[in-house]
C-alpha cells in the first residue's frame, strides 16, 4: 500500500511517499536520483511515528536531495525517432526506421550495428509513426526478456533443486523484479538494456525469494552460493540503472 504525505523541515516542504509492506520489519528512508523520497514502513506503522522519524532525518534527506539536484543525470525519455540510441545487453545501437510495403504491423530486430524497426509504408510520419515504433521496440525487448529469463530460471532452478517458477516480464518504473507470496516472479524487461550479468543477478535474486522471503543473512548466502561475486553486479545495477529506460 502507498500513501503520499509531506512535512515541513529545514525551511522547506519535503514531499514523500509511504510504502507499506507486511513483510518489512524495519523502516528505511530512500532518496532517489529522480528526487523522489520514499519512507518504507512495516504495515501498521502510524503516520505520527513516520513524520517524527522524517523530522529527525530531515537534514540528511535534504542533503541527498541537494546532491541529486546538483548531479542530476540527463533525461532518458525516449522519443522513438530515427538515430536515437538504445541500449541492448550493455551495448549502444542507433534506431533505424524503415517503411516497407506489405508490412501489416511494426516489427523490430537487431543487427550488428542497429536496432531496426519496420513499419507500414502508408503510416503518416508525424502522427502514428512514433506510436508504432514504440510498440515494436517494446515487443522486441519483452520477447528477448522472456527467452532470457526462461533460460536463466531453468539453469538456476536446477541448481536450487526446485521447479522453475511461473514468471512474467513487465515494464515497471520502480522495480527490477519481485517475487509474490505465491512464488510468481516478475522481471522488468528494461533489464535487457543492461549487461547480461545484471539481468542474471536480478533473476537469481528473485528466484532465491522462493526459498527465503526476506533479505536475511540466509537469503544473501543463498544468492552468493548460486552467483559468486553477485555484489559487483548489484552495485553496477544501482549505479547504472538510471540509463535503462524505454
Amino acid at each position: 500500500m502507498r500513501k503520499n504525505d509531506s512535512i515541513k523541515a529545514c525551511g522547506r516542504t519535503i514531499d514523500y511517499e509511504i510504502v507499506y509492506s507486511k513483510r518489512r520489519k524495519k523502516v528505511a528512508i530512500v532518496v532517489c536520483p529522480d528526487l523522489k523520497v520514499e519512507f518504507r514502513a512495516p504495515h501498521g506503522l502510524s503516520l505520527e511515528v513516520i513524520r517524527d522519524m522524517l523530522q529527525r532525518k530531515a537534514g540528511w534527506v535534504q542533503e541527498k536531495l541537494d546532491w541529486f539536484e546538483a548531479n542530476r543525470v540527463p533525461c532518458q525519455e525516449k522519443w522513438y525517432t530515427e538515430g536515437e540510441i538504445y541500449l541492448y545487453m550493455g551495448r549502444e545501437y542507433p534506431l533505424k526506421i524503415l517503411a516497407r510495403e506489405g508490412i501489416k504491423k511494426p516489427l523490430a530486430s537487431l543487427n550488428v550495428a542497429e536496432l531496426i524497426v519496420l513499419i507500414p509504408e502508408a503510416v503518416p510520419e508525424e502522427l502514428l509513426r512514433p506510436v508504432l515504433v514504440k510498440k515494436a521496440v517494446w515487443d522486441f525487448y519483452r520477447d528477448c526478456a522472456e527467452s532470457n529469463v526462461d533460460r536463466l530460471l531453468k539453469v538456476y532452478s536446477e541448481k536450487l533443486k526446485i521447479t522453475p517458477p511461473i514468471f512474467k516480464v513487465k515494464h515497471q518504473k520502480r522495480r527490477w523484479g519481485s517475487c509474490s507470496a505465491d512464488n510468481v516472479l516478475r522481471i522488468n524487461f528494461q533489464l535487457m538494456m543492461a549487461p547480461p550479468e545484471q539481468l542474471e543477478y536480478v533473476v537469481v535474486h528473485e528466484l532465491c525469494h522462493v526459498k527465503e522471503k526476506n533479505h536475511s543473512a540466509r537469503f544473501w548466502k543463498l544468492v552468493g552460493g548460486l552467483m559468486p561475486g553477485y555484489e559487483v553486479h548489484r552495485k553496477s545495477l544501482k549505479k547504472e540503472g538510471w540509463k535503462y529506460v524505454l
